[in-house]
């Protein structure tokens, strides 16, 4: 989030994630939560923007429209609500608060909907208060007002968002949704967390970007009745289910799965020409994953240098998300391409291959490496098929001339 044109840093380490997707079957399976991403004056406002960004679990956008009691309206607002539409985003709008005291509450409650009224935001669409303004004095009971407001105008579809440690010290209502941001960590560290945004530069754009555990901000899930309520005036009597927090395969964090007590090797290389490290890894323990490669029929991961671990003794045995993956320096048994092309661009995602393809609908963005099921050659040229009936180009991959490991 970020307020007027001073965008805010956090001080705490950010959590990198380079786009390394192991086929769009796993990605159905393990990644039931879309990501989405926040707007404000300091992205850009034309279509190819979002439509670069809406590749991958990218599905929806939320956009600020508004900050204080009238002193602050993004003005790029209504043409990043019509390029995000356009790229097929579901759109959020957020309001960064100032209030102190609950007329001022209220006010800033009118200006966001007077606003999105006129931007022709529908009732139903998603209204975040962006709370995280330190000189707020009372910024729970503030934050109900304006909230209570916003629901007499109309507007009961409502998420709070704030960073984790305002969570903690009960300096919000959690009335409604509520969406966290936590960088540098593997869990959003608050419970029943709607959101979690995990990041402020997402493939290095400078684009914060969210898990959405709960659909609100990408399915178009809508939760028009607050989730349980901790206020003064009881709230609804709505549970809502316990965070699970994402799935292991997208942390980026392999933890030892192996026998109580005992631990695992740790290889130098990997595949069939390993050579013991002298050192064991033991079960529970938690190690980042910075590369990883599929060889002599599974997955590795590198721990930094030439340290790795076979994946099959880890909590994520079949690839992780979230880390470039490489191509086994030719080795024959490499499933796995990464997109050449132009930087910052992507090439089309097709059905089918060859003459008989039809454009799926997404592009997959340069440089992000994918697991390959099988591959045609058709009217002079390799395909790889992502799982399913999607397939790319060869000719540009990383790997125009064919994978050995299909031969």
């Amino acid at each position: 989030m970020s307020k007027k044109k001073s965008k805010r840093w956090p001080l705490a380490a950010l959590l990198a994630l380079f786009i390394a997707l192991f086929g769009f079957n796993a990605i159905a399976q393990a990644a039931t939560y879309g990501i989405f991403a926040d707007v404000s004056s300091h992205q850009p406002d034309d279509v190819v923007f979002f439509k670069n960004l809406a590749t991958n679990q990218v599905a929806g956008v939320v956009v600020k429209l508004t900050e204080g009691n009238g002193g602050y309206a993004n003005d790029e607002a209504a043409n990043q609500i019509a390029a995000a539409q356009a790229a097929g985003l579901k759109v959020s709008v957020y309001h960064y608060a100032w209030y102190n005291g609950a007329d001022e509450a209220r006010g800033e409650a009118d200006f966001f909907a007077s606003q999105a009224a006129q931007l022709g935001l529908s009732k139903d669409t998603l209204m975040v208060d962006d709370v995280e303004n330190s000189a707020m004095t009372n910024p729970y009971d503030d934050t109900v007002t304006f909230q209570q407001e916003l629901a007499s105008l109309g507007y009961s579809n409502q998420a709070t968002y704030s960073m984790a440690s305002w969570f903690w010290k009960n300096k919000l209502p959690r009335n409604y949704p509520i969406w966290v941001a936590n960088y540098g960590v593997d869990q959003p560290g608050v419970d029943n967390a709607a959101a979690w945004q995990y990041t402020n530069n997402f493939n290095g754009q400078h684009v914060d970007m969210s898990y959405d555990f709960s659909g609100i901000f990408t399915t178009g899930s809508t939760i028009t009745s607050p989730p349980a309520s901790n206020n003064a005036d009881g709230g609804s009597t709505t549970t809502p289910p316990v965070n699970p927090g994402p799935p292991a395969s997208m942390s980026g964090i392999a933890t030892i799965n192996y026998i109580p007590n005992y631990g695992i090797a740790l290889w130098n290389g990997y595949g069939a020409n390993r050579t013991y490290a002298g050192r064991t890894l033991l079960t529970g323990t938690k190690w980042k994953v910075l590369a990883q490669t599929y060889a002599a029929g599974k997955y590795w991961y590198n721990l930094g240098g030439n340290q790795w671990i076979e994946g099959q003794y880890t909590n994520i045995d079949t690839g992780t998300v979230g880390v470039p993956a490489v191509n086994s320096n030719g080795a024959s048994n490499s499933k796995i391409v990464t997109i050449k092309y132009v930087p910052n661009y992507g090439v089309a995602l097709w059905n089918g291959y060859g003459a008989s393809r039809q454009y799926a609908g997404r592009t997959l963005m340069n440089a992000t490496s994918w697991a390959v099921f099988g591959e045609k050659y058709v009217d002079g040229g390799f395909w790889y098929n992502l799982g399913g009936n999607q397939w790319i180009e060869g000719q540009y991959t990383t790997s125009p001339n064919g994978l050995p490991a299909f031969e």
